[in-house]
């Protein structure tokens, strides 16, 4: 008799009591919350012991310094973050698979080795990292947020956990995403939706929304998200943390799973997401000595660049700095709130000598839908596939709505040769504000929103090109909170001439009441190649706000 293939509803309820049964092993108290309970950030809190809240909302680097010292053990802290992991996910949903006993044994392993030659293994000596749910972990299934994938293990880790291992650190969880990972909101039909945990009614940001969550509840001091329009930086800057989209091929990303493998034209770059702006450069340079280009042939040869990082084309940071403020990108005008960060940001930076200028990258709406264009050059193929293994249906993400044609062989060669042309057009506009800087140089860097908006709710129409156009010029970026939507503050404004049917949308949806309290992030973002200066201005935006 030919067998009977069970429906995809019982795979993913199946899938989902094994997920439990693994959280419910490790032995963590969980808080008991109304679901009317909107804000969860602090749930918990009191079924954690002071050494246990002492040790979460440390940053990472209080950690690592602890950890080196032995002041901390690996385990202790190890246990730490899988409570309040745990803890997160019961609220918030944010959880794909947890292996604490694996995660605990390496925690062992290292305090011993510690204990042993007296010294650390590595620059993220036992620490405790968390990963999206597409970063292979031998031995652990990787289900890519497929119903079609239950049951596939990881036969060996990426490259990039091996950098992680090499350099001391304990991976312990994977976290949820998207369908194919395209969307700016963290729901499929395997696990589930995830939610903010400032508000559950609002979007956790998407596709690495697990992480974002997760982090934001001080389940994780630092996990690896990736970034293929924006994945990264919507869902940090949706939860309050820092994080960073480097560079195509900085970070390596070979023996990661992934949607649309093959894709080529935009490609997806891991990144750090963590609670606090030291851990971006911390994971950044640790992964980079690992010398992943050993590993992963496409990982670029580029080891740490000391110079770059402190400015040396950027007037050897010694000068001041100017930096291109976007205010409207030309398709969305950004909520209130962000107009609100962006001058917050502009008085901060001009209070310690810096220089500020308007800039918008010219015709975004073509780069858009260039961008759009790429995405679905093979008509949702991919995704229709992987689908239709299990019977699931398609969620389509940001390409809900859409029609999908499948181009030809020539008419993608057409579309990428446009995109080439495109972003020559950026290069040029950039290089021009030379002559508006008043530095002899152009712009060192741009500031812009992540999105037009600081979260939605759940199901809403998202734009992503604030974030995409990082994407299509591999311009590295990071994200980092500036302030949190005040309903005083961030009134709502007057109707203005709408820029496009989805800004006059966006205009229409914004409420500060449903926003109260959500974080209110900004980009700051630098031309290709640049990382390490990237980061290093990132800094500087941060210890200006600090200064105010």
């Amino acid at each position: 008799m030919p067998s009977v293939v069970p429906a995809w509803e019982d795979v993913a309820a199946a899938n989902k009591q094994r997920l439990d049964a693994a959280v419910e092993a490790a032995s963590f108290a969980t808080p008991d919350v109304s679901a009317k309970q909107l804000n969860v950030k602090d749930a918990g809190k009191e079924l954690l012991t002071a050494e246990e809240i002492a040790i979460t909302e440390s940053s990472v680097e209080e950690l690592l310094i602890k950890l080196r010292s032995a002041e901390w053990s690996s385990e202790a802290v190890t246990r730490a973050f899988v409570h309040r992991a745990v803890i997160a996910h019961k609220l918030t949903n944010c959880l794909t698979e947890l292996f604490f006993d694996r995660a605990i044994e390496r925690a062992k392993f290292l305090d011993d080795e510690l204990k042993r030659t007296g010294k650390p293994t590595g620059l993220l000596h036992g620490l405790p990292i968390s990963l999206k749910n597409q970063i292979d972990v031998e031995g652990v299934q990787m289900d890519l947020c497929y119903v079609g994938w239950v049951g596939r293990v990881a036969k060996r880790n990426s490259v990039v956990v091996d950098c992680l291992l090499k350099q001391g650190a304990v991976v312990y969880c994977l976290t949820n995403m998207p369908q194919a990972l395209m969307s700016g909101e963290t729901v499929c039909n395997l696990h589930g939706r995830t939610v903010n945990p400032a508000n559950r009614a609002l979007s956790a940001g998407g596709s690495s929304g697990g992480e974002g969550a997760l982090i934001a509840m001080r389940g994780s001091p630092l996990g690896i998200g990736s970034d293929l329009g924006g994945s990264v930086r919507i869902p940090s800057a949706f939860n309050g943390l820092y994080g960073f989209r480097p560079s195509y091929n900085r970070i390596p990303y070979g023996g990661s799973s992934n949607s649309m493998q093959g894709f080529e034209a935009v490609p997806s770059v891991l990144g750090p997401m963590t609670c606090s702006l030291d851990g971006l450069k911390t994971f950044f340079k640790a992964v980079i000595d690992a010398e992943p280009w050993r590993a992963d042939p496409l990982a670029l040869h580029m080891p740490w660049n000391e110079a770059a990082y402190q400015l040396k084309e950027h007037g050897e940071g010694k000068e001041p700095l100017c930096f291109g403020f976007n205010f409207h990108n030309g398709v969305a005008k950004p909520d209130p709130p962000y107009l609100r960060a962006m001058d917050m940001l502009k008085k901060a930076l001009l209070a310690q000598g810096h220089k500020v200028i308007d800039y918008s990258p010219p015709d975004a709406a073509t780069g858009s839908r260039i961008l759009t264009e790429l995405y679905i050059a093979d008509g949702g193929e991919d995704i229709k596939k992987e689908c239709a293994t299990s019977g699931e249906p398609v969620l389509g993400g940001v390409l809900k709505g859409r029609e999908m044609p499948h181009l030809s062989t020539f008419e993608y060669w057409q579309l990428c040769l446009e995109r080439r042309n495109w972003i020559t057009g950026q290069l040029e506009a950039w290089e021009a504000t030379k002559a508006l800087t008043g530095t002899g140089r152009p712009i060192d860097a741009l500031v812009a929103p992540p999105a037009p908006y600081p979260s939605f709710r759940h199901g809403d129409k998202q734009d992503i090109f604030y974030t995409g156009l990082c994407n299509i010029c591999d311009y590295p970026a990071s994200v980092f909170p500036v302030t949190t939507v005040d309903a005083e503050l961030d009134k709502k404004a007057a109707p203005y001439d709408f820029a496009s049917d989805f800004d006059r949308l966006n205009y229409e949806r914004y409420d500060p009441e449903v926003y109260r309290d959500i974080s209110v992030a900004l980009q700051c973002i630098a031309r290709k190649g640049e990382d390490e200066a990237a980061l290093r201005m990132t800094e500087i935006c941060v210890a200006a706000l600090e200064a105010l």
